[in-house]
């Protein structure tokens, strides 16, 4: 259903998959984000287009209504929330479709998440931050200007002195450009989320205890000097000097 973004028989197959996973959040963390994966990867090797992943999300949205009933039903009143995480689509993008799944994904796994929407400039992110007070900020962007949307809202965040975690997600984003233009700009962790079930893994990490956190950072701050270290090496052996590129020039006229 997802992959052909059919969502006729969903009612019917959203029953059969609660009685055979158990739990409504089971059948999001199972098949729907399974169909999910298989959606983006799809996507990525040109099998899929816009329209069709566009559709497959529509699907994914009107799964996760049937289900959040079942989910409501299902939370208790005394059970304190995992962390509390903000999420929001950057200034200049308007792509919403892993942020409302990783909204979804998270909130089935405990997390209370503040959902800010899309076109979010970095003031209302610094503001909504503070003032209630989160353990994490997610930032989610599709198209390449908002690679630079995320430094402004890093800089902005740590002007106002906030250092709690980020997470970085969306198709431009890469551990790369997120160890070597945003990490560097901010004195909390950056860390890049390759997709939406990665999320809640690494929320686990950076707010399971002051023991685990630690070890996390720890690798964390290894693999992006490393990857920062790379970089540079890879820049200075490609770069050669004037006499050397004038030595070695074309010969146009033979």
């Amino acid at each position: 259903a997802l992959l052909k973004g059919v969502s006729e028989y969903l009612p019917t197959d959203i029953d059969e998959a609660v009685s055979k996973y158990g739990a409504a959040v089971n059948v999001i963390g199972g098949p729907l984000m399974d169909g999910m994966a298989a959606v983006g990867e799809l996507f990525g090797q040109v099998k899929l287009f816009l329209p069709q992943v566009v559709k497959a999300a529509r699907t994914m949205k009107q799964a996760v209504a049937l289900l959040q009933p079942l989910i409501e039903q299902s939370k208790s009143d005394n059970v304190k929330p995992a962390g509390k995480v903000l999420v929001a689509t950057v200034k200049g993008d308007v792509h919403d479709i892993g942020k409302n799944i990783a909204t979804v994904v998270m909130g089935c796994n405990g997390y209370e998440v503040i959902d800010l929407g899309v076109m979010v400039p970095p003031e209302r992110i610094v503001a909504a931050a503070i003032e209630h007070k989160v353990d994490i900020v997610a930032l989610s962007g599709l198209i390449t200007p908002s690679l630079e949307e995320m430094i402004t809202v890093v800089k902005e965040l740590k002007r106002a002195g906030v250092d709690v975690p980020v997470m970085i997600a969306g198709a431009t984003t890469s551990p790369l450009h997120t160890a070597l233009k945003i990490a560097p700009l901010y004195d909390g962790a950056v860390v890049h989320v390759k997709d939406v079930a990665q999320n809640v893994v690494v929320a686990a990490e950076l707010l399971g205890g002051e023991e685990r956190r630690e070890a996390f950072m720890a690798a964390l701050r290894e693999s992006q000097a490393a990857l920062r270290t790379t970089t540079v090496q890879r820049s200075a052996a490609a770069l050669r000097s004037l006499d050397e590129a004038r030595a070695n020039k074309p010969n146009l006229f033979g």
